[in-house]
């Protein structure tokens, strides 16, 4: 009676198809990365990208750029309360969502209120940005300060 090596054939289908498996997922991760770098460059620029400057003390400078997921994001910077010869950043925020091409938003959350800034465009060179902050004690500020663009 002669036996078939039945277990060679097996192993040999198995590490087939471990090995193509193994293919197929190296494959699939070099796509995704590859797609959403791809998806990434392929997001609309934005007018808004770059730094924004004022010569208003409350709101100094205005950073934006748009990240990897396409939205945009900001950070402001306004004079330093215990040095005024430096600006202090109020930190990273991602911008609110606006259908209208010329309109952004962003907002802060503070310790004692919650303030929204509102950049409106003028010209590629120029924003109009209307600071609104309500405090938890009820009170109220708001102004407008003109930005222009530098590079």
């Amino acid at each position: 009676m002669t036996q078939a090596p039945s277990a060679r054939i097996p192993l040999r289908q198995i590490m087939a198809m471990l090995l193509t498996a193994a293919l197929t997922l190296s494959l699939s991760v070099v796509l995704t990365v590859t797609s959403t770098k791809e998806a990434a460059a392929l997001c609309s620029a934005s007018p808004f990208n770059g730094k924004w400057r004022s010569s208003d003390a409350r709101l100094k400078r205005i950073d934006v750029w748009q990240g990897e997921d396409c939205h945009l994001y900001a950070r402001a910077w306004s004079v330093c309360e215990n040095d005024s010869s430096y600006i202090c950043s109020w930190g990273n925020r991602r911008m609110g969502d606006s259908p209208a091409p010329n309109f952004q938003f962003v907002g802060y959350n503070w310790s004692n209120a919650d303030e929204v800034l509102q950049l409106r465009m003028q010209d590629r060179s120029h924003i109009s940005v209307w600071d609104s902050t309500d405090y938890h004690n009820g009170g109220k500020v708001s102004f407008t300060v003109v930005m222009y663009k530098s590079s």
